[in-house]
């Protein structure tokens, strides 16, 4: 096959060389688990900018006050406080009604969870009439966090994983700082939705840089490990939001600890595969070297010419560049497409509504926020062994059946009657299903990077988390129908919508076992719902026992140093 004639979506690649090359760079290496366990920490900014509104746009009681009067020494012989409107019958028979927002002697006074608590709620005053722009700052992150996952999904695929990862590393560091310095709301939205915009690519560059430096064996304990680290991350903010409390404060802590990170431009590799199918065959070489030689074993030079002779598949000398038209051009990778946007639409809002849900309960707002979170991080734990077992489709069938009919079933329990045993049984189930969709989370994050091939992986991932947070900026929304209909309508809606994720799960095929695929029709080409065990080895065989002693060696050479 000619240099020329090569076409990744329609000439069938020879794969092998490629899916040969990490094994022999150790089963996992020292190199990839450090590399790893670093890249995870890029799941803390992730995570707490995702969720630190849940402090920052907390609204304690209030009342309206009249300044004027509360500070004279007026006999005040009858008062009628509210939110909004406050009225005072005063010792020389004069009726006074104020509304705070358009008085100006009015004023809000605040009971804060302790005296040190702030909100941008309290700062600005973002309540009766303004009440909707606390919201409104949520939206407009997420409206940010949407436009990161298009926008960076090309330019990790164009540019690389790394130099992505690392602008959308550092940047946000800047922004929180400036964000700690406004003094006005328009410039604290502006801010967080340019935050929002660097935060998802940040998540999905890392996320395909991971799956694309891991062994086929380990990429599903990594996709797992990566939602412990988001898990620990919630759990984290929890403690930083209980210890500070203003808002402020806050932010500088969680955006200054990134700066630490400053030594990833010289540590983190860029991903080989993605070196490999640009065509950059010796700055892919380089980092190949470097792995080897920090993991101790020789550099497969048989592998990387190999590499170089397939070369032509991996990339047309015309240069083509995928777009987001590519994901609808496959019959296959279009219903592919639009099933798992669907799933993840499902997921996130029924992640985020339980967990606005569950924040609102009655009680410790800092203590329902920790146990939220650590009912979250019992799920990540529990994936990291589940799916090596089995698979990837039918955990996540399980969890979204688990988690819809778990909400369906807390939506109708209060029709049943009331009481505090009937609250406590509702909220109950209600964990379970948040336990269920953060299950549903930490296992469609590692399918769908294992689903899409490497030429359009970052794009077709950006396109998933572009629905995550539509359903994001949804579920606040959804919730408000139950104050005009009934309180349950929302979480039944939540579980309905699991429920038909779970059963749509079983249209997509198994990848536990596959070769994470490279090209188009790599992926077109995955089929099955059964799980394939050593499929390299099978499909290989002949190639193995023609390999040369020194190869041999390397894979004889594999021991418990290298290994997670």
């Amino acid at each position: 096959m000619s240099e020329e004639k090569a076409d990744p979506d329609t000439t069938k690649p020879k794969t092998v060389a490629l899916d040969e090359l990490l094994p022999r760079l150790g089963h996992p290496g020292k190199f990839q688990v450090i590399t790893f366990l670093l890249l995870a920490l890029n799941y803390f900014t992730v995570v707490v900018n995702h969720v630190c509104m849940a402090f920052y746009g907390s609204t304690p009681k209030h009342l309206c006050q009249d300044s004027v009067i509360e500070a004279s020494n007026s006999t005040i012989l009858g008062v009628t406080y509210g939110k909004c409107v406050t009225s005072y019958i005063l010792g020389d028979g004069q009726n006074t009604t104020i509304t705070c927002k358009s008085d100006p002697n009015g004023m809000w006074k605040y009971t804060p969870y302790t005296d040190r608590e702030t909100t941008i709620i309290t700062e600005w005053d973002l309540v009766c009439d303004d009440v909707y722009l606390g919201k409104l700052a949520t939206t407009i992150y997420f409206l940010g966090v949407m436009t990161g996952g298009v926008v960076f999904g090309h330019i990790a695929d164009h540019f690389g994983r790394k130099w992505t990862m690392l602008l959308c590393l550092y940047a946000p560091v800047a922004l929180g700082i400036g964000i700690y310095f406004v003094q006005t709301f328009t410039a604290f939205a502006v801010l967080r939705f340019c935050q929002g915009v660097f935060v998802q690519g940040l998540q999905m560059s890392t996320v395909a840089l991971v799956m694309e430096l891991a062994v086929r064996e380990y990429r599903g304990m990594a996709g797992a490990v990566f939602e412990c680290y988001w898990g620990a991350g919630v759990l984290i903010l929890a403690g930083i939001a209980y210890f500070i409390q203003t808002w402020r404060y806050i932010q500088l802590a969680i955006s200054l600890p990134s700066i630490l990170l400053v030594f990833y431009i010289c540590l983190i590799p860029e991903s080989p595969r993605w070196l490999i199918m640009k065509g950059r065959f010796d700055d892919a070489e380089h980092v190949v070297k470097r792995i080897a030689k920090f993991n101790k074993l020789p550099y497969p030079a048989d592998i990387m010419d190999a590499i170089r002779k397939e070369g032509a598949y991996t990339q047309d000398k015309s240069g083509k560049q995928f777009t987001a038209l590519d994901l609808m051009k496959s019959p296959i990778l279009r219903n592919r497409t639009f099933l798992l946007l669907y799933l993840w639409f499902a997921t996130s809002l029924g992640y985020y509504g339980l967990t606005f849900q569950i924040t609102s309960l009655a009680g410790d707002k800092y203590l329902n926020f920790f146990i939220g979170a650590s009912v979250e991080m019992v799920a990540y734990i529990g994936v990291i062994y589940i799916i090596k077992r089995f698979g990837r489709r039918k955990p996540l069938t399980f969890y979204f059946l688990l988690g819809g009919f778990c909400c369906i079933i807390a939506g109708v329990i209060p029709f049943a009657g009331t009481g505090d045993d009937i609250s406590k049984a509702s909220t109950s189930f209600a964990i379970i299903g948040r336990f269920g969709m953060g299950g549903v989370f930490s296992v469609i994050v590692l399918y769908t990077s294992e689903l899409y091939p490497t030429v359009i992986r970052s794009i077709g991932m950006g396109c998933c988390f572009f629905l995550t947070r539509v359903g994001g900026l949804l579920a606040p929304q959804i919730l408000l129908l139950g104050d005009y209909t009934h309180k349950s309508v929302p979480i039944i809606a939540f579980g309905v919508l699991g429920v038909i994720g779970g059963v749509l799960t079983l249209l997509l095929p198994e990848t536990l076992g596959r070769k994470l695929p490279d090209s188009i029709q790599d992926a077109e080409n995955m089929r099955g719902t059964k799980i394939v065990k050593n499929e390299d080895e099978k499909s290989n065989s002949n190639k193995a026992k023609s390999a040369s002693d020194k190869y041999q060696a390397v894979n004889e050479g594999y021991n418990e140093d290298t290994r997670m």
